[in-house]
């Protein structure tokens, strides 16, 4: 564009816009309006209109005349603080009624404890019955796997044995039971393995569990495509999700098959401790470290925890005792300096005095 055509093009706009400008004026276009002087000091606005609160009592209130006491709410503007009347307070209800109450009359609906109704009572018999009938059943508790269906499969055996006492819908009933539980026995992912010891054999990998609990998995290898050995060179298991959802859904079997090996152990405290010492004498002929080594077997033995657990370390220690006195004795015993020494370096409650 050249400066004759820029030129040009303004000139023309300010034409445009001054014939619009007149047009405008010319027919009268609406401009804004002024706000209200004020006068006075006074607001020449017209109020907002009032909006009548009204109070709907529950229940009747009646004054002591026996006349209904007439409830009117004060009107109030919107967006200012208003009267607030209560229900049921026959206080400010007589009040506005222009009535005076002598005793406390209440509106029953807005009574908490009513005279005569023991509220210690609780819910009824039947509505516990009707929640117990709605309610989800718990799930049975964590077993060893295999054994409680093992047991219920057994019992019924044992009632199929007298099948006298049984109508035949009864006994076809108990049949389709054993079948049943079969099937559970057999879907079972913890087979036993012997010893205490429990595997499964999943699709990708092998799991084996052992007598307390702890889980050993290994891959398949015939099951490892290309990408999975990339993954497994790159320190990636791609089988993990897999793995933590089992590991999931067993755990409280594991659990049960864990505690269960802790209490044989327990029961067999005073055979490990024994175990233990002839170990101990096995390997060294030096009385010091036979005199240390049953020091701290003894005082290894458990004091605090459950009842399975203190049983035990009270057999164990009154085992060691009994072997410190039968082997540790004459010159090999103990001297009150050792005794000394050794019971002040002592972990236990319990004072180590062997020969007492």
């Amino acid at each position: 564009m050249t400066v004759r055509g820029l030129a040009a093009a303004i000139i023309g706009s300010v034409i445009v816009h001054t014939v619009a400008l007149a047009w405008a004026i010319r027919d009268g276009a609406p401009s804004p309006p002024l706000p209200p002087a004020i006068v006075d000091g006074r607001d020449p606005r017209p109020e907002p209109p009032t909006h009548v609160l009204e109070v709907v009592l529950l229940d009747e209130v009646r004054t002591s005349t026996g006349a209904r006491a007439a409830v009117i709410a004060k009107p109030m503007r919107s967006g200012r603080a208003g009267t607030a009347i209560a229900a049921g307070n026959p206080k400010r209800t007589d009040e506005i009624a222009g009535t005076s109450a002598p005793g406390p009359a209440r509106s029953p609906s807005m009574t908490m404890r009513k005279p005569g109704r023991d509220v210690a009572a609780g819910p009824s018999g039947q509505f516990l019955a009707d929640f117990l009938a709605r309610s989800r059943p718990l799930p049975p508790p964590p077993d060893i796997p295999g054994e409680r269906i093992g047991d219920e499969i057994a019992d019924v055996r044992s009632q199929l044995r007298r099948a006298g006492r049984y109508s035949p819908g009864e006994l076809a009933a108990l049949r389709a039971k054993i079948v049943a539980l079969n099937e559970a026995r057999r879907a079972e992912e913890l087979k036993p393995a012997g010893g205490g010891r429990y595997q499964s054999d999943k699709e990708t990998f092998r799991v084996h569990v052992h007598a307390d609990g702890s889980v050993d998995m290994k891959d398949k290898p015939e099951k490892l495509d290309t990408q999975d050995k990339m993954m497994l060179a790159r320190g990636i298991d791609p089988y993990a999700r897999n793995k933590l959802a089992y590991l999931d859904r067993t755990r409280n079997q594991r659990v049960a098959i864990g505690e269960r090996y802790r209490r044989q152990q327990l029961a067999r405290s005073a055979e490990l401790a024994q175990h233990h010492l002839d170990r101990l004498w096995a390997t060294t002929t030096d009385v010091a470290a036979r005199k240390q080594g049953a020091f701290e077997l003894w005082d290894d033995c458990a004091e605090d925890g459950h009842t399975e657990l203190v049983a035990g370390g009270t057999a164990a220690r009154a085992l060691v005792i009994g072997f410190i006195r039968s082997r540790l004795r004459g010159a090999d015993a103990y001297t009150p300096a050792e005794i000394a020494q050794l019971d002040a370096r002592r972990r236990s409650r319990a004072r180590f005095a062997p020969y007492e």
